[in-house]
């Protein structure tokens, strides 16, 4: 049956399905887009330009001469964007210092990897963390001298120990003695190697690489000649 102008009547429950259909398409054709937050990736692009622009800054003014208005220039992004990620230049300084550490902390590990393993030579797996140290500084000379003189960069006295607690399991594992036999050396390994360590990476002697390198290759032997 048509009404009036030919048109077959619509029934109500058909009615209701073209309401929901029309509601549905509405609603999706109107739907605002959702502004995202910038991608970890930029953000981390951002945290990166931003700390290499404080250690360029820091080598040429020092550490007094260094500002947050100076780093966003140098670095070439607004101020906010600097405050987005660092209340501070002392919080851009420990990003910095930890992006240092970042270098280090995986060549301590793989030494250790390296005693662990009996096929390995304890001294030769030493020398090679104290030659990637040297090459360290070679890469970035005055970086680094920069972070050891205006950030004050040391070695903790509670990274020393961390550090020692774990050798002296590796050790102690190794020749297959007890932990209280291996310690005193092996804290006494970690603190004499760690300051070493620390000088060739911040401020290397007036020495032949080489030969520094036996000279500590004969101070390792004769620690570990009691528990060998």
């Amino acid at each position: 049956m048509r009404d009036k102008h030919g048109k077959k009547p619509v029934q109500s429950g058909q009615t209701g399905r073209i309401r929901a259909t029309r509601a549905h398409v509405s609603k999706r054709a109107t739907k605002p887009r959702i502004r995202r937050d910038p991608t970890q990736a930029r953000a981390r692009f951002t945290v990166d330009v931003i700390v290499e622009a404080a250690g360029r800054l820091l080598v040429e003014n020092g550490r007094q001469g260094v500002t947050t208005n100076a780093v966003a220039e140098r670095a070439g992004v607004s101020i906010g964007s600097v405050y987005q990620y660092f209340p501070n230049k002392e919080a851009i300084f420990k990003a910095l210092q930890a992006r240092h550490r970042e270098q280090v902390t995986p060549l301590i590990e793989h030494t250790l990897a390296r005693i662990a393993d009996p096929a390995v030579d304890i001294v030769e797996a030493i020398l090679g963390l104290m030659r990637a140290m040297a090459e360290l500084h070679t890469d970035a000379p005055a970086r680094l001298r920069a972070i050891s003189e205006e950030l004050h960069e040391r070695t903790t006295p509670e990274e020393i120990r961390q550090f020692a607690d774990t050798t002296t399991k590796v050790l102690a594992a190794r020749f297959a003695c007890s932990e209280d036999h291996v310690r005193p050396t092996a804290w006494l390994a970690c603190a004499s190697l760690a300051h070493v360590g620390r000088a060739l990476v911040h401020h290397p002697p007036p020495l032949d690489v080489e030969k520094l390198l036996e000279a500590i290759g004969r101070m390792v032997r004769g620690l570990l000649s009691d528990i060998a």
